[in-house]
């Protein structure tokens, strides 16, 4: 009998995606052509051929552990990528949350030339990010050598900060997001934007869908719609309208607001500060 899907490894993983995908020569009629099932076998051979993509999650003590581990999810099933989270050391990470996260990689172990670099968001541990000069500077540094770098949620003001988001339209967690005109970007209300080589998205669960729509990119739509059935990505939250505040009950978005309006303007603060001594 075959394991559980919540006991697969990545590699586990990778291979039933690899069947998952051979799969789609089934597709081929019993009408079809020869060259019909000369095309469909090539196309699938295409889609499997490994990539050698390599993509950095950026970890920092109070990050949101969710920003990190759902992107990490749908881009470690790619076949041939590798996908590492890194932070100043190669000690534990405590997140926001209190449990911790070991990096594969440090700073100085850097790749020269990432295809994609990730920042999570968090709250007080994203503050203190922001006003920590040798993450930023690792930031900007390993975010302009990259193919892509992206942020999720506050992560945006992270990669902001950093100067990477100068001109560009970008997005973050609702509450935060009139703070992206400090670090000179244009707010765009959506859940996953793309400006050229950034790319950012809303709150916490929004880091699931720029991780799809990253992996489409790398593997197309097919191998994109398997991962998202084996994650059995298909939400249904108990209050459909209750995760955006344009369609959230208004007294429970002033509550929210209400409670985080000092430490939002705080933020505001702190990133003027910073973006004004980066500007020296």
């Amino acid at each position: 009998m075959s394991p559980p899907l919540a006991n697969l490894d990545h590699q586990t993983r990778r291979d039933f995606l690899r069947s998952l995908t051979a799969a789609s020569s089934l597709f081929v009629t019993t009408k079809s052509t020869a060259a019909d099932a000369d095309k469909a076998h090539a196309d699938v051979v295409a889609l499997l051929k490994p990539g050698k993509e390599k993509i950095l999650i950026l970890l920092y003590p109070g990050f949101t552990a969710l920003d990190a581990i759902a992107p990490h999810y749908v881009l470690a099933g790619m076949t041939g990528a590798s996908v590492k989270f890194i932070a100043a050391t190669l000690d534990p990470v405590p997140s926001e949350s209190g449990f911790t996260v070991s990096p594969q990689l440090s700073f100085d172990q850097c790749p020269d030339k990432p295809d994609l670099l990730l920042i999570p968001g968090g709250t007080a541990g994203t503050v203190q990010a922001i006003e920590n000069p040798a993450l930023l500077d690792f930031v900007r540094h390993t975010g302009e050598a990259s193919t892509m770098a992206g942020g999720i949620c506050t992560g945006g003001l992270i990669l902001g900060a950093a100067g990477l988001l100068k001109g560009r339209r970008a997005t973050s967690h609702w509450q935060t997001l009139d703070l992206l005109p400090i670090v000179g970007a244009e707010p765009v209300k959506q859940r996953v934007v793309i400006d050229v080589n950034r790319i950012t998205c809303g709150g916490v669960t929004a880091g699931l869908d720029l991780g799809f729509e990253l992996l489409r990119q790398y593997r197309g739509d097919f191998y994109a719609q398997g991962v998202q059935l084996l994650a059995e990505y298909d939400p249904q939250p108990p209050f459909p309208k209750a995760g955006n505040p344009a369609t959230a009950a208004p007294e429970v978005v002033a509550l929210l607001n209400h409670m985080h309006s000092d430490y939002v303007a705080g933020w505001g603060k702190k990133l003027s500060a910073v973006m004004e001594q980066r500007a020296k």
